[in-house]
């Protein structure tokens, strides 16, 4: 049941305003557990109303560190994404509109634009859960952690595989490899992006999926990514199934058995919303169906017409 704001304590947070990732650490340890780093904040605001979670007594905002909200391309071609950059802004952004296609599609279909103009990539990522985390997984996407001294680099497929995230460091960067970009993909490769959810917009998904996959002129797949989440399900990519499909033609049997291997290794969650079950066909139906749409736009030769 939702808490309305009036029934919300009366003892306001205090709100801290850093400049700098090393002032928002030194804040986070003076306060500790009594405290929450917050930019955006549309999701842990609606944890708070709803009595997930408890309103902290510190606010450590992190919109005024400028590193934070920017977005750079380096020497080697990497793209660097401050996660504090809201999703409307990286919407637009030219780099991201102009290389990465897919999360465009996929932040359009994140809430309403007023909350697109709010809620930011790395909030997005630190729900473990969020609807752009199926895109960064396929373009392998590194998250950079500063503990207010030192950085580190870490996977993103890596991190979402830790039950509980640091407490003591911050998210300072979301880094996609050059090689990953759409803009790069020449003839033969392909990339998407699905949601489904109990409406057509502003509703939390039931499945998500992403993808990008590279054939030859005969159909054969030399290089394939998958992922699937949705719901409260943490993203994953499909691993086991993409070494198997390389260097294999696609083909009705090579689709069936991808089918079965999405259904039966994608770990959905049931909620009130929809079964596990449910969550899991759908995936397989989502991926198998865009496998199979490139495969026709790429002339398999024996791909079906319908």
């Amino acid at each position: 049941m939702s808490i309305p704001l009036h029934q919300l304590p009366e003892q306001q947070p205090a709100v801290w305003q850093p400049v700098s990732v090393e002032e928002a650490m030194q804040l986070k340890r003076q306060w500790g557990d009594a405290s929450v780093l917050i930019s955006g904040g549309t999701w842990l605001r609606t944890r708070w109303e709803s009595g997930l979670a408890m309103l902290p007594k510190h606010l450590i905002s992190l919109s005024r560190i400028p590193a934070l909200s920017g977005l750079t391309i380096d020497a080697s071609g990497q793209l660097h994404i401050g996660p504090a950059l809201c999703l409307a802004d990286l919407m637009e952004h030219p780099l991201i509109s102009q290389r990465c296609g897919v999360l465009v599609q996929a932040c359009a279909e994140i809430a309403a634009p007023s909350v697109r103009n709010l809620a930011t990539i790395g909030g997005n990522v630190m729900t473990r859960t969020g609807d752009l985390i199926p895109v960064l997984l396929i373009m392998n996407a590194g998250l950079v952690w500063s503990d207010g001294y030192n950085e580190r680099m870490l996977p993103l497929r890596e991190w979402l595989e830790v039950q509980q995230a640091a407490n003591n460091e911050v998210l300072t960067k979301i880094v996609v490899p050059s090689e990953e970009a759409d803009d790069v993909l020449d003839s033969g490769s392909y990339a998407f992006y699905s949601k489904v959810g109990r409406r057509e917009a502003f509703t939390p998904s039931v499945v998500t999926v992403a993808g990008k996959l590279q054939l030859e002129g005969d159909g054969t797949v030399t290089a394939i990514a998958l992922s699937a989440g949705g719901g409260n399900a943490v993203p994953a990519r499909f691993f086991e199934l993409e070494e198997d499909i390389v260097g294999k033609r696609l083909s009705k049997a090579v689709l069936k058995t991808l089918h079965k291997g999405v259904s039966e290794s994608f770990q959905a969650v049931a909620d009130d919303y929809a079964g596990a079950a449910y969550r899991k066909l759908t995936a397989a139906n989502l991926i198998v169906s865009e496998c199979y749409k490139a495969w026709r736009k790429g002339g398999g030769a024996d791909a079906p017409q319908s």
